[in-house]
C-alpha cells in the first residue's frame, strides 16, 4: 500500500513510521517516509533512501554513469533497492540488475515498496555476498558493493580474497563502487587504512570519491566516456 497524501505531507517534516521489523542480521529495522521517499533505518544507519541515497548519487553523477557503456550490473547489499531506483528514475538508465542480499527480511520490504514498480529487468538472489563473488561466473559492467551490518562492514567484505574475486566478474572497462563510511574520525582513519593497504592492492588504479559523510572506492582513476 502507498502512503497517503497526508502522510506524505507530514513526512516532509518528521519521519513517518510506515514499518518496523526485526531482522536477525540487522536487528530492529525501521522503514520511515522521509521527505516522501522510503527510507530504511537501523539504529545508526541508513541502508535505503531513494533518489536521496546521496553517497551513490553523487558517485554516479561524478562518473558521469550516463555516458558510460553499462549493461549489466551487479548491486551486493540491496537496502531497498535505492541503486537500481534512482539509476532507472534520476538518471535514465535502462540495465539488467543481479541483487543479491543475505536477509529475506530486507528482500521482502524491498518487493513490497519498491522493486515491483522497477521498469528494469532484475533478478534477486538471497545469498551470503561474500559466497556469490566465490561461485558466479557472469561478468558485469557495474558492480556496487553496498554492504553494511548497522554501521560497519563486515570484515569478510575487508578481505583481498573478496575483492579479488569480484575482479574476476568485471568486464575490462567495467566500474566498482565501493561503499564505506567516513562520517567520524574513526570511521575515516578505516576506511583510508582499507584503500591504501588492501584496496589498492587489488585495483592498482583506485581512487576515493568524497560523496558527503561517505566514500566511494573505484577501480578507476577518470571515467572518460569510450569513444
Amino acid at each position: 500500500m502507498k502512503p497517503g497524501l497526508w502522510t506524505k505531507l507530514c513526512s516532509y517534516l518528521c519521519d513517518m513510521s510506515l514499518e518496523k521489523v526485526e531482522s536477525n542480521f540487522s536487528g530492529p529495522l525501521e522503514l520511515v517516509l522521509r521527505n516522501n521517499r522510503y527510507a530504511l533505518c537501523t539504529q545508526n544507519a541508513v541502508y535505503s533512501y531513494d533518489d536521496l541515497y546521496h553517497n551513490f548519487r553523487l558517485a554516479f553523477q561524478q562518473i558521469s554513469i550516463d555516458q558510460l557503456a553499462v549493461q549489466k550490473v551487479l548491486v551486493l547489499g540491496l537496502g531497498l533497492g535505492s541503486i537500481p531506483f534512482m539509476l532507472e528514475n534520476k538518471f535514465n538508465q535502462d540495465y539488467h540488475y543481479t541483487l543479491v542480499e543475505i536477509d529475506p527480511v530486507i528482500i521482502d520490504l524491498a518487493q513490497k515498496y519498491r522493486l515491483k514498480y522497477l521498469s528494469s529487468t532484475f533478478e534477486v538472489i538471497e545469498s551470503d555476498a561474500f559466497e556469490f563473488v566465490k561461485w558466479n561466473k557472469d561478468k558485469y559492467d557495474l558492480i556496487a558493493v553496498d554492504i553494511f551490518i548497522d554501521d560497519a562492514v563486515p570484515v569478510a567484505f575487508e578481505q583481498l580474497q573478496f575483492l579479488k574475486n569480484v575482479k574476476l566478474l568485471m568486464h575490462t572497462d567495467a566500474i566498482l563502487l565501493f561503499n564505506r563510511l567516513a562520517y567520524n574520525e574513526a570511521h575515516l582513519l578505516k576506511t583510508n587504512d582499507f584503500f591504501n593497504k588492501i584496496f589498492l592492492k587489488v585495483f592498482e588504479e583506485g581512487n576515493m570519491l568524497s560523496v558527503l559523510s561517505n566514500r566511494m572506492l573505484t577501480n578507476r582513476r577518470s571515467f572518460e566516456p569510450e569513444q
